[in-house]
C-alpha cells in the first residue's frame, strides 16, 4: 500500500498545482479588463458616479490624459473597494477597451512619481496581489544600483510575477 502511495502522490500533486495554476490564469483573464486606482480621496457615501468623476478628473490632472479622450473612455463598472481608510478606499475600474486600459496603465507609468500616494495597479488574485507585494519590498530593499537594474514583469503562466533584469 505505501508503495503505491508514494509511486502515485508525486503525480496527484502535480496535477492538483497545474488545476491550481489554470484557476489562477482563469481567473486573471476575467480581470484583465481591470484596474485598481489608489490614493484618492473619497467618502463612506460617495456614489459610483461620484467615483467615476473623480476617476476621470484623476486621468487629466494627474495621468494629463486630453479630456476629449478621457470623455469618450467606456466604462463598463467602477466602484470602491470595501477595504481599507474609508476616506480613501481603492478603487476598480473595469474598462470596455482593452486599448483604453493599456493607455491609462501606460499613462499611469510614465506620469505619477514614486512616493506620490497614487497608483494605478493591475488587478490580480489576492494570492498574487501578496506576491506583488513581495516582490516589490523585495525590490525596495536592493541597493539602487541594482534595483535600477531590476523590473517587474507579469507572466502568462506560473508563477505569474517574476523580478527580471532590464534589458
Amino acid at each position: 500500500m505505501k508503495t503505491l502511495h508514494n509511486q502515485h502522490l508525486p503525480e496527484f500533486v502535480a496535477k492538483i498545482k497545474e488545476e491550481s495554476n489554470e484557476r489562477v490564469k482563469l481567473e486573471l483573464w476575467g480581470r484583465k479588463w481591470n484596474l485598481v486606482i489608489k490614493g484618492l480621496p473619497g467618502s463612506s457615501a460617495e456614489t459610483p458616479k461620484e467615483t467615476e468623476v473623480k476617476f476621470r478628473t484623476f486621468l487629466k490632472t494627474e495621468l494629463k490624459l486630453s479630456g476629449e479622450h478621457v470623455d469618450s473612455i467606456l466604462l463598463q463598472a467602477i466602484h470602491r473597494l470595501p477595504s481599507g481608510d474609508i476616506h480613501s478606499r481603492n478603487f476598480i475600474v473595469r474598462f470596455m477597451s482593452l486599448i483604453d486600459r493599456d493607455m491609462v496603465m501606460k499613462s499611469a507609468m510614465g506620469n505619477l512619481k514614486a512616493g506620490c500616494g497614487k497608483a494605478v495597479m493591475t488587478d490580480l488574485t489576492p494570492e498574487l496581489s501578496k506576491l506583488r507585494g513581495a516582490l516589490l519590498k523585495k525590490r525596495r530593499e536592493m541597493a539602487p544600483s541594482l534595483k535600477a537594474k531590476t523590473k517587474l514583469v507579469y507572466l502568462k503562466d506560473a508563477p505569474f510575477l517574476e523580478l527580471v533584469p532590464r534589458k
